[in-house]
């Protein structure tokens, strides 16, 4: 792999790494901010039930002369303080029902969907699977549909002394888009950010690169142009002429001829002029 590959892995790996780093950390903050939401409306619904149960035994005491009875009393109670206040955040709120002939009926003014006069929803809906939960007895909190078919997180809680449900619950969308926000933003500076940094890496590598390049094309053309012998050369120890493969015995300079690029030019040296030509050798 040549180096600008190798630089485009590396920062192929780290923008990776970046990203699966940052969605991670949103997930545990979108996780810890689910919990959190889970264990506010739990609180939230089950104080609002207990509340609301006791206001019903003080009504049933001391609230007998109501024209339609203690019951009907605290349900008076309690729609004129919703009325003052229905819900939190944009999308949370509380509902409050009874199971009457195989249906939900809503007791309370829905703060989203036919505000004035809630709808019932059949008991085998669906829909309102919270405050099924809540009139069946079983306290909790769900990611459900509501009453509207909005996926919610709702606590649910039975209100023993009026055989009613009340829940607590609240748009799973609104929990979710400040993440989604989150990660959009953190999403786009993580590409600014890596698009800084590549423009900024190559310009610091990229001298460093092209010197690299040089230097190993200047090798790759050093190594075409020699060619190395190796092993034994069986070579005669007077003449010193060298056995090929063939058993044929050469001259030094032919051999080393035949078996690399290396090229001779004859001349002679100091020593054999004054052995061979004497005459010359001042």
């Amino acid at each position: 792999m040549n180096p600008k590959k190798r630089v485009l892995l590396l920062i192929t790996i780290m923008s990776f790494l970046v990203i699966v780093t940052t969605m991670t950390s949103i997930g545990i903050l979108y996780r810890t901010a689910i919990k959190e939401e889970t264990i506010r409306l739990s609180e939230t619904a089950k104080s609002q039930a207990r509340l609301i149960e006791a206001v019903a035994n003080f009504d049933k005491k001391y609230s007998n002369a109501y024209p339609l009875g203690p019951k009907q009393a605290t349900l008076q109670q309690i729609k004129n303080a919703h009325s003052n206040y229905q819900g939190f955040g944009i999308t949370g709120e509380f509902t409050l029902a009874e199971k009457q002939k195989q249906q939900i009926v809503f007791l309370l003014n829905h703060r989203h969907y036919d505000l004035d006069n809630p709808k019932p929803v059949p008991w085998k809906s669906t829909f309102a699977e919270p405050m099924r939960l809540a009139l069946s007895g079983k306290s909790g909190v769900v990611i459900g549909l509501d009453y509207r078919g909005e996926t919610v997180i709702a606590a649910h809680e039975p209100v023993n002394e009026l055989n009613l449900g009340i829940v607590a619950k609240i748009d799973l969308s609104e929990v979710r888009t400040p993440f989604y926000r989150a990660a959009g933003i953190t999403g786009l500076l993580a590409m600014i950010f890596i698009v800084f940094g590549v423009s900024l890496f190559f310009r610091v590598t990229n001298p460093i690169l092209i010197e690299l390049k040089q230097t190993i094309d200047t090798l790759q053309q050093a190594l075409r142009e020699v060619t190395v012998l190796r092993g034994i050369f069986p070579i005669c120890s007077f003449c010193k002429k060298i056995r090929d493969d063939e058993g044929y015995w050469n001259q030094v300079e032919v051999y080393i001829q035949n078996h690399s690029d290396a090229n001779f030019s004859h001349s002679i040296c100091p020593d054999c002029i004054t052995k061979h030509y004497p005459e010359f050798s001042d």
